[in-house]
């Protein structure tokens, strides 16, 4: 045989025997892949809305002085709790409070100066019929009784304006709450047309929470609160946290037309000041009954093209795509209103490596539980 009809038959054979290794290759099955299973239990699930909510206080006063003046004594330290009414500084009076001094002086002047006038009108009045006072003279005395009685009335006024300029010197709390940094100290010189005011006071009880309301709970927030008392749990944005239980009292009047959104505010008791002026908050607003349905942990739903679905263990270990229907979803887990019976075995990791008709084997499977949230 020639070396030309050899090296063919070769070619040939080695052709050959590639074809029969990548058949073998194509029929070696993949090993069963290791994945963790939870049974999905049944749990009561509340609808409500959850939104991120601030902390506001129901008053932030900027107290500010109405008159210039020394600051001569602050009467609270910073930080302090406040009642309305009570006093925070005073300034210098003296000035002002010789000035009333010497005003009620001339309200006495004129109330004698008064005195004096009407004595002589009664006088002359008893001497008219005796023909000793003519009419015009009894004119003159009536004359000068109204203007005493005016002058004691003027004396009065200008008392009154004094005791209110005094009253300014002393600066008062307008609303019950904490007061914050304090913005001028002893000695200093304040004036009406400061910016900085003299110290802010806070009402943090009762307090609100201020959040917005997304478009798809507008219409369902409104008909529960038109219904009565609508609760709202406000709790820890870090944590979860339950700190503390209050209620609706404003949905504004207008959406905004940038978000959708509607801003709604809730008031609490805040009588232990769990809740601070400025902090961020989560918040829930319950807006049903309590409905019995199936959950699984919230990871295990995945979004398709066709929709929501979760990815469960039946029969042979096979894995089959379960489409489900969520009904919500909260503290970390799906509740599901159809697609999954109470202790189906739902899938928790690999999902992006499974396909439907995979073998599997489970690790760590659960008993089924039942939970509440």
């Amino acid at each position: 045989m020639t070396a030309k009809r050899v090296l063919p038959l070769l070619l040939i054979v080695a052709l050959a025997g590639c074809g029969k290794g990548d058949d073998a290759a194509k029929g070696k099955k993949r090993p069963p892949m290791i994945v963790a299973v939870e049974p999905a239990a049944t749990a009561d699930y509340v609808p409500r809305l959850d939104a991120l909510g601030t902390v506001t206080p129901l008053q932030s006063v900027a107290v500010r002085t109405r008159v210039d003046g020394q600051i001569t004594a602050v009467l609270f330290n910073e930080g302090d709790t406040v009642r309305a009414g009570q006093p925070l500084f005073r300034l210098d009076d003296r000035a002002v409070r010789a000035q009333v001094a010497q005003n009620r002086a001339g309200l006495a002047s004129a109330t004698a100066t008064a005195a004096q006038a009407t004595a002589d009108l009664r006088r002359s009045q008893a001497l008219v019929a005796k023909g000793f006072v003519s009419k015009a003279t009894i004119d003159l005395k009536q004359a000068a009784a109204d203007t005493g009685r005016a002058g004691v009335e003027q004396a009065r006024a200008t008392i009154s304006a004094g005791e209110t300029a005094l009253s300014y010197l002393t600066i008062r709390a307008p609303v019950s709450g904490r007061t914050g940094e304090i913005g001028y100290k002893v000695g200093a010189t304040v004036r009406a047309s400061d910016a900085t005011p003299l110290i802010t006071v806070n009402q943090l009880s009762p307090i609100t929470v201020r959040f917005a309301v997304p478009p798809d709970g507008i219409q369902t927030l409104r008909t529960a609160l038109a219904a009565g008392t609508v609760g709202v749990v406000a709790s820890d944005r870090g944590s979860g946290t339950r700190l503390a239980s209050g209620r609706l009292v404003f949905l504004d009047n207008n959406v905004d037309p940038a978000t959708g959104g509607l801003a709604a505010k809730a008031e609490f008791d805040n009588a232990q000041g769990e809740l601070w002026p400025g902090g961020l908050v989560g918040v829930s607003v319950p807006l049903g009954t309590p409905q019995r349905l199936v959950a699984v942990t919230e990871a295990a739903v995945q979004n398709g093209r066709d929709g929501s679905f979760v990815w469960t263990v039946g029969g042979g270990n096979k894995v089959a795509m379960t489409p489900v229907s969520i009904a919500g979803r909260a503290g970390g887990r799906a509740y599901l209103a159809s697609g999954v019976a109470p202790g189906a075995r739902v899938i928790t990791d690999a999902l992006n490596k499974l396909k439907p008709g995979d073998a599997v084997r489970v690790k760590g499977e659960r008993k089924p539980a039942t939970a509440s949230a």
